[in-house]
């Protein structure tokens, strides 16, 4: 039998010719599929919104129900169900069975689409009104009968009907959202806190075995251990990449009962707040309601941080180490977890030993770093005539950028995001490897001083004295945006700061007071060609009514300079951790390999 198109059936034209003029020739009668006479190849098409129960038993009738409708269109030949279960209708993203039915028409498949409404078919004004113009387009064209609606799409004059039932259905999408988003808020706000069970925790239940709703976790003590390792590998330095390696090697299993461990299912752990006993609400939230986006929630919605909420399997502590070892080693900063030190006695008490390669933008670590050592006052009065035979109050010290045209002493520039040295630093310390920079916030001063490898922060300067002495420059964004926020300085600007280069004995250093910094601007001339730009310095506002420190003034700020000859300096005194830093221990080498042991040991017997 030979197979019938409802769009290829012939037809008779009835021509009138009036006086050999002209002849009419009438329009083809538009398709109608209610017409007896005309073939048409059908596909329904259902969707429920939700994957419960009741839902799907609504499923299935609606498939009952088209098949009763073909009996009742004799002309009508149902040839497929397409159907979508617990997908939303806003997006064409996911929806498998309607994007195949689709692809399907665009083959030349069917006539016509039957769907319960334009609901079903689409919750996206932008989708419908699309899709409805592609199928219409093709040849032969496609219409969809939206059956609660009794909208045929081929009809006459049916797009402005369209038009409105489709944004009628999107609105409705738009109202059922704000519902959910609203319901949440609620429920967050009254700690009503659904917390699925990650790894090293179990859900309550109750005596017929059902999952108690909002009832804090259990530990899983087996799956604890597991959860323990990660973090103590992490913060020894082990990778991501190298836990999972290991992990899925010994056969260890994760909550989903596989061996298939990856970096990302790492990282969930080592970021999830849930192990220190916590639980943060609204982490994540729809960003585009058509696209079904999911972006990290930065403020966007309101959120709870509940704390003690369940026992915690790591401190929060160690919770804090690794995240900010995470965020470390995003830029590309390998090793274990940064330390805080600071010098705790000789003339550079209270100075910290930078790492500039710290993640770390809050001035406020490097104030209560400093300020946590034991403050030595300062000597207010000095013996004024050791200076001099005359009473020089009332005189400054002229800034030597007043007297100086060709400064030739230590300097460094300082952008928010690098610091430079220059040759004068670079050859001074010509015979130094490795030095440290140190800070003291309060007192608005940097230093460098000599070093070992090994010793904290410690940064290389020059480990081949071989090669040539070049200017130096140490990369520190993040370091570079809390100086700047310590000085208070415009981050527009760059600073140039000359500093005291002082020598006793095998003892030598460079220490620069930021308070004489001169703010300058890289200036590019118009029409050059060229990239080149020139430093224009500025004069410091501060600087309008004197022309330097009072001269006693300026013996304190620099007593390391004029110390007495029998005086020690004890430059390289050692740096001790910052209080807070000792809270926890990194686990050793050794013990580390214990736990390693251990778990092979129980992944083992678990398999036996």
């Amino acid at each position: 039998m030979q197979e019938k198109s409802g769009m290829e059936q012939p037809r008779q034209i009835n021509q009138q010719t009036d006086a050999g003029q002209k002849t009419f020739i009438p329009a083809k009668p538009k398709i109608n599929p209610h017409e007896r006479d005309r073939f048409f190849r059908v596909c329904a098409y259902c969707r429920v919104s939700t994957d419960n129960d009741e839902q799907l038993s609504s499923f299935e009738l609606q498939q009952a129900h088209y098949k009763q409708m073909m009996q009742d269109h004799p002309n009508w030949e149902l040839r497929h169900i397409y159907a979508d279960q617990g997908i939303s209708g806003t997006s064409l993203k996911n929806r498998d069975e309607f994007n195949e039915m689709i692809e399907a028409c665009k083959r030349g498949e069917y006539d016509l689409i039957v769907t319960k409404s334009v609901s079903r078919f689409a919750r996206n004004l932008v989708d419908c009104i699309s899709l409805i113009r592609m199928l219409k387009g093709l040849t032969p064209p496609v219409g969809v009968f939206f059956e609660t609606d009794n909208l045929y799409t081929l009809g006459e004059n049916t797009e402005f009907m369209l038009s409105f039932l489709a944004t009628f259905a999107q609105e409705e999408s738009v109202k059922k959202s704000e519902a959910m988003t609203w319901s949440l808020q609620q429920r967050f706000k009254d700690g009503k806190l659904l917390t699925p069970a990650p790894l090293g925790y179990d859900r309550q239940r109750d005596v017929t075995g059902r999952y108690i709703k909002y009832a804090p976790l259990l530990v899983n003590e087996a799956e604890a251990r597991i959860v323990r390792f990660i973090y103590d590998a992490y913060l020894s330095g082990w990778s991501q990449e190298n836990i999972a390696a290991f992990l899925k090697d010994i056969g260890v299993q994760t909550k989903t009962g596989t061996t298939k461990w990856t970096s990302s299912a790492i990282g969930y752990i080592l970021t999830n707040e849930r192990y220190c006993g916590s639980v943060l609400t609204w982490k994540t939230f729809t960003a585009d309601l058509y696209e079904h986006k999911h972006r990290k929630n930065r403020q966007d919605r309101d959120q709870y941080l509940y704390r003690d909420q369940h026992p915690a399997i790591i401190s929060v502590e160690k919770f804090e180490a690794v995240q900010a070892l995470i965020e470390n080693r995003k830029h590309h900063v390998h090793g274990t977890l940064p330390s805080l030190h600071v010098i705790d006695e000789g003339i550079f008490r209270g100075y910290i030993p930078i790492n500039h390669h710290w993640i770390n933008d809050d001035p406020n670590v490097y104030y209560d770093i400093s300020n946590s050592v034991t403050k030595v006052l300062k000597v207010k009065t000095i013996d004024k005539r050791s200076f001099s035979a005359f009473d020089l109050a009332g005189y400054q010290v002229v800034r030597n950028q007043f007297t100086q045209v060709r400064y030739e002493g230590p300097s460094i520039t300082i952008a928010n995001n690098r610091i430079s040295f220059n040759l004068f630093c670079m050859k001074n310390f010509a015979d130094v490897g490795y030095i440290q920079l140190l800070l003291h916030p309060a007192e608005r001063k940097i230093a460098i001083r000599p070093c070992g490898e090994r010793d904290t922060h410690s940064i290389r300067w020059r480990p081949d004295t071989t090669k040539p002495i070049y200017s130096k420059t140490l990369n520190c964004q993040h370091f570079g945006n809390a100086l700047f926020s310590i000085m208070e300085w415009d981050p527009e600007y760059i600073y140039r700061v000359r500093g005291t280069w002082a020598k006793r004995g095998s003892e030598q250093i460079i220490v620069f007071n930021l308070v004489n910094a001169v703010p300058a601007v890289l200036i590019t001339p118009e029409g050059e060609q060229t990239k080149a730009s020139r430093r224009v310095e500025m004069c410091p506002a501060e600087w309008t009514d004197d022309f330097g420190d009072e001269f006693y003034e300026h013996i304190l700020e620099n007593g390391f300079y004029y110390l007495a000859p029998d005086s020690e300096w004890r430059t390289s005194a050692a740096s001790v951790p910052a209080p807070g830093m000792e809270q926890f221990t990194v686990p050793s080498a050794a013990e580390l390999q214990l736990t390693m042991e251990d778990l092979t040991r129980g992944t083992e017997k678990q398999n036996d």
